[in-house]
């Protein structure tokens, strides 16, 4: 299976943190441990990109989709903030070759709690050893 997990959260993090320095970036929500802004990045779906698939690799390149929740908590600018984080991460992942394929805001968690999320998908190929670096090619689907 085709890893980019901490290249994508490593590219978040890079690109919220300069702009919001007191942001939780993690892989899994724990609203009791919550600090907010607090960016969740979880990978949903990973699969064999189709038309790649031969005989001898059924892994030549997957379709990686990601989701990435953000959470706020700021009476006055909740859902303002949640875009600007959510714009930032657009503009982050788009440079890895990601392309948006949902933006979305659920039902507010409790009353002080707001949550709004987006999801990302990208085609990537299987990894290549160039020297000491592992390298994977991404491609808009």
């Amino acid at each position: 299976m085709i890893d980019i997990q901490s290249k994508v959260v490593d590219t978040i993090y890079t690109a919220v943190i300069t702009q919001y320095p007191n942001a939780d970036i993690t892989t899994g929500y724990d609203p009791k441990n919550a600090v907010f802004p607090c960016v969740v990045v979880e990978e949903i779906d990973n699969v064999p990109y189709r038309r790649t698939i031969t005989d001898d690799c059924p892994e030549n390149y997957s379709r990686i989709t990601y989701e990435v929740s953000v959470y706020t908590d700021n009476q006055d600018s909740a859902k303002t903030d949640g875009r600007k984080i959510l714009d930032i991460i657009d503009t982050a992942l788009a440079g890895l070759k990601f392309r948006r394929i949902r933006l979305n805001r659920p039902l507010n968690i409790g009353r002080t709690i707001f949550r709004q999320y987006m999801r990302s998908d990208v085609i990537v190929s299987k990894p290549v050893t160039v020297g000491d670096k592992t390298v994977y090619q991404m491609y808009r689907r």
